[in-house]
């Protein structure tokens, strides 16, 4: 939860989100001004044009209608129905209904109420005599009729007839013709593909259409369709409506202006009423989506611009704080990121600096206090020793006087010498000889002591005094706390890491194991009722290892109190100078 929290309340993410944010508002908010302002624009335009278009449509009904007005004129005509036989009247009716056979169901000539003529030849089987005399009469009312849309057997029918006086005879006669309405809206609808065309009455009587249904869904549609047009034909309403239906939007564009109080409706789907909208809209989505990815990916590289040299920062601020002193910034640009980078690192190579200073002047203060604790020889081993040469010469030993004083001088000039503070394993215990017939002329003999160790060892590199002074701790910390004598062994062997172990033991009473660890962390164990060599303590001597070969020499103590105590010195093999010459 902590990181995800991090990840939103971060610089980067908001950098993010706000660049991306703004730079979509501002899209969003000219992609609606410019979109609107053109969508407005076309969609005027193209409502002009389907309105021109449909203009068309209502124009060729007008043309076909006075078309058919004028052969039924022709056809009317007196002289040329006295010029002509019967049987050429009726060739010409034949060639008119081939001319018009997808719109005219029939020709016919009714005298005096009763079918004279007529094409198709079978129309007269089963036309009805009340349907011929109505046709008369209404005819010789008006002199020219056109009936209302009806169902004649065919389909929904218009019926156009005129009437006229025949001169030889003085007999009125009335040409009749049947027009298919929906073969006739069928050929309206040719003329604008697009759209269906449906004829109602003023009455809001449906008439025809030239939608023709196929499927169950079709005829679902139909009827809806019907049933809005019809409230559209009584409501009155605009030329330009629009219509909704479970199939979608339709644009529904209607026209009245005819002499035979029809209305026509042209229906058209919206996308189909709009193409170039329809474009437009596909292509501002594209550009829309185009523009997001190009959002999203300026707005990444805004936020990484800024986010990367901060999260660099960071990181490498948080490897300071955490003690490492190497953490650098490495940045590659030339702005205040890069300058904040620069004073870091800058500010991190001088605490490293003084760090390492600090580090060289602590090193050199422990080692000239190790040099003058080594060089300090104390006084009362002085003393005492002099005090055993005395006592020799008082007791008529003095021969043993020179080999004493020959130990003790080159004790001394081992001590103090300041030539070099390693010498090799065989020095150390050269020195370890004359200390130990030191201890033994002041002491007697309270302890033995057993070297072994092997010739190849005594080449191995240590810090002066350092076996002296595990030597010496054994022998003051065994006097007088047991009768047995105690039994000391200086050890040597091959360890498994590749260096040596030097190993001190003695069979005294032990330390007890609350103060054992104590022995490498106290300064000095030099100021009890005995007085060593000097105030080198184990401390020292652990330190004085790590100081000259590294962390992974020094001493390591086991013990077992009544059994004695076990020093284990870890050195290197090779024999050379310190880790840190100083």
């Amino acid at each position: 939860m902590g990181r995800i929290k991090t990840m939103f309340t971060g610089i980067g993410t908001k950098v993010f989100l706000i660049s991306f944010l703004s730079v979509l508002c501002a899209l969003f908010i000219i992609g609606f001004i410019a979109y609107r302002n053109i969508y407005v624009m076309i969609k005027e335009n193209q409502v002009k044009t389907l309105q021109a278009s449909y203009i068309q449509v209502e124009e060729y009904l007008k043309a076909y209608m006075k078309n058919i007005q004028t052969q039924l004129l022709f056809l009317a005509n007196a002289e040329i129905y006295n010029k002509l036989s019967e049987e050429d009247y009726t060739r010409t009716l034949e060639n008119m209904m081939t001319i018009n056979s997808e719109e005219i169901h029939f020709f016919y000539v009714i005298e005096n109420g009763k079918l004279l003529a007529s094409v198709p030849y079978g129309f007269k089987y089963f036309v009805s005599p009340e349907w011929l005399a109505e046709v008369s009469e209404e005819t010789e009312l008006s002199g020219f009729w056109w009936s209302k849309p009806h169902d004649s057997g065919q389909g929904q029918t218009v019926t156009v007839a005129k009437s006229f006086q025949n001169p030889v005879s003085g007999q009125t006669l009335v040409v009749a013709l049947d027009i298919n309405v929906a073969n006739l809206v069928r050929s309206m609808a040719s003329k604008e593909k697009e759209s269906s065309i449906f004829l109602y009455t003023r009455d809001g009587d449906f008439i025809a259409t030239s939608r023709e249904p196929k499927l169950y869904d079709e005829f679902q549609y139909l009827d809806r369709m019907k049933e809005q047009l019809r409230h559209l034909t009584i409501s009155g309403g605009s030329e330009f409506e629009t219509v909704s239906a479970p199939e979608g939007t339709w644009k529904v564009l209607k026209r009245e202006n005819n002499r035979w109080e029809w209305v026509v409706f042209a229906v058209i789907n919206e996308s189909e009423a709009y193409p170039l909208l329809t474009i437009i809209n596909r292509q501002i989505t594209l550009i829309m989506v185009v523009w997001v990815i190009i959002s999203l990916i300026i707005s990444y590289r805004l936020a990484s611009y800024i986010k990367n040299p901060i999260h660099r920062i960071t990181r490498q601020m948080k490897l300071g704080a955490m003690g490492n002193l190497d953490a650098r910034i490495e940045l590659r640009r030339n702005d205040e990121f890069a300058s904040i980078a620069n004073n870091f690192n800058k500010m991190m190579s001088n605490i490293k600096e003084l760090f390492e200073n600090l580090k060289q002047a602590e090193k050199r203060k422990r080692y000239q206090e190790l040099k003058t604790l080594q060089s300090q020889i104390h006084p009362h081993f002085l003393y005492n020793t002099l005090s055993s040469f005395y006592l020799l010469c008082e007791t008529d030993r003095i021969k043993e006087l020179g080999p004493m004083i020959h130990s003790l001088m080159g004790l001394l000039h081992y001590s103090i010498d300041k030539v070099g503070d390693i010498v090799s394993l065989e020095e150390e215990l050269r020195q370890v000889g004359h200390y130990v017939d030191l201890m033994k002329l002041r002491f007697g003999d309270v302890f033995d002591i057993d070297i072994v160790v092997p010739e190849h060892s005594l080449f191995v590199p240590l810090p002066k005094l350092t076996l002296i002074t595990l030597i010496e701790n054994s022998i003051f910390y065994g006097l007088g706390l047991t009768e047995q004598r105690n039994h000391i062994i200086i050890a040597a062997d091959m360890a498994n890491s590749g260096g040596i172990t030097i190993e001190v033991s003695d069979t005294g009473p032990g330390i007890d194991p609350a103060k054992l660890q104590d022995l490498l962390t106290q300064r000095s164990e030099g100021g009890g009722t005995f007085q060593g060599l000097n105030n080198l303590g184990i401390r020292n001597i652990h330190e004085r290892i790590q100081l000259y070969f590294g962390e992974s020499y020094g001493l390591h103590l086991e013990n077992e109190p009544g059994q004695g105590l076990l020093v284990q010195i870890r050195l290197p093999v090779a024999l050379g100078k310190p880790r840190d010459s100083l």
